[in-house]
């Protein structure tokens, strides 16, 4: 299993919009305060779904501004 944590800004005025389309992607997304609006965690089986799931679900949300993309590490 591969965990993603995915950091994401919306556009100024669209933070409630971005938040309703992360929230229909199936994804964890929980709003924040501070440097970034919202972190998306997504478990999938390996990385090809992982970027599938950035690229496809988050990356094709209008008003996303910026996004960090964090992978799990296994120790």
């Amino acid at each position: 299993m591969v965990k993603i944590f995915a950091l994401l800004n919306a556009e100024v005025g669209k933070a409630k919009e971005v938040l309703n389309e992360l929230k229909k992607t199936g994804l964890e997304v929980y709003p924040l305060f501070g440097e970034y609006d919202y972190i998306v965690i997504a478990e999938t089986e390996d990385l090809k779904t992982a970027t599938a799931a950035i690229l496809n679900k988050i990356h094709a949300i209008k008003g996303v501004t910026r996004t960090r993309t964090l992978v799990g590490a296994e120790m």
